[in-house]
């Protein structure tokens, strides 16, 4: 690490021993940066003993650093940054960086308060137990960043990519990603659960690809990735899924908001006509839609239901 660099991370505090702040303490350690982790607890303290790590309480390691990491749960870091302060642990010529994706730099006015500079760095990146997975995936993340120009060094530093999100746009910004995140890999689980009760013994070979094929669609070209039987307005399929998934509450709710939603961007681009949606939503509402289809036809639908109520009649004994 250049000297200048090494100057302006060391001494380091990183408080928060939870997996972002493990992680970020381990990569500073291994870039030559001085590093201490502050902890709230002896659980906090032995994780980060465990690791080979200097641990010191909270205001102690922030007190005699030049740059502050707070890497603490959301709804811990407003009392974290006030308890702080109380303390006398911010003071002129330190970084104050939290990594919370939802709040700005102003959540850290005590610290300005104190003569420090301050900055929200959040890590758009999964941090999970493996430890070194997840510091293997820091280099090349991209960083949410608003406040002082500091902080963008130090996310260049930790090997990452600086992106500016406005404070007024902070709240919409972390929706957006824990939507994006966390809402599809729930929906991936979801699925590959109704594939295994449905006797596939590998979802994940048949899922991997065509999420990531349709992900990366969507992010390309919008509304033209989008494609399926909601798209199409295909009524009739939809009404056997959603018969299907009838007795699991949960996931058929899912299922209904979800369709909706794809449905009502691909009608507001003009790929689904309105006699389209509107087989789409009876299908969704379980109503006959009986100005679709004519009489052999839904004497065809009850058939393959009767057939599929069979089907699961057997495999549940």
């Amino acid at each position: 690490m250049p000297d200048a660099l090494s100057a302006q991370l060391s001494p380091a505090a990183v408080i928060g021993a939870g997996r972002v702040g493990l992680a970020l303490a381990t990569f500073l350690r291994r870039i030559g940066a001085e590093v201490t982790v502050g902890v709230r607890s002896d659980h906090a303290r032995e994780r980060a003993a465990g690791l080979g790590l200097a641990v010191a309480p909270s205001h102690e390691a922030a007190g005699g650093a030049r740059l502050v990491i707070l890497a603490v749960q959301d709804d811990e870091l407003p009392a974290l940054v006030t308890s702080l302060a109380a303390e006398g642990a911010f003071a002129a010529g330190q970084l104050v960086l939290h990594t919370a994706g939802v709040d700005g730099p102003a959540l850290l006015a005590p610290a300005a308060a104190a003569g420090a500079r301050i900055v929200a760095c959040h890590p758009v990146q999964i941090f999970n137990d493996d430890l070194e997975a997840t510091v293997g995936r820091l280099p090349g993340t991209v960083w949410g960043v608003t406040g002082d120009p500091a902080g963008r060094e130090v996310v260049i530093a930790l090997g990452g990519r600086p992106m500016d999100v406005p404070e007024s746009g902070r709240v919409r910004y972390h929706a957006a990603l824990v939507l994006a995140a966390n809402g599809t890999a729930a929906l991936a689980a979801t699925a590959a659960d109704i594939l295994r009760a449905g006797g596939v013994i590998d979802p994940a070979a048949l899922l991997s690809n065509l999420i990531h094929a349709s992900v990366d669609s969507a992010l390309a070209t919008g509304q033209a990735g989008m494609s399926g039987p909601w798209v199409r307005g295909d009524g009739r399929t939809v009404a056997m899924h959603t018969e299907a998934l009838a007795r699991k509450q949960r996931v058929i709710n899912a299922y209904v908001a979800v369709a909706r939603l794809v449905a009502d961007r691909a009608a507001a681009a003009g790929r689904l006509d309105p006699e389209a949606r509107r087989r789409v939503e009876a299908a969704l509402r379980g109503e006959d839609d009986g100005q679709a289809e004519n009489e052999e036809s839904r004497e065809r639908l009850e058939l393959l239901r009767r057939v599929a109520r069979r089907a699961r009649g057997r495999d549940q004994r």
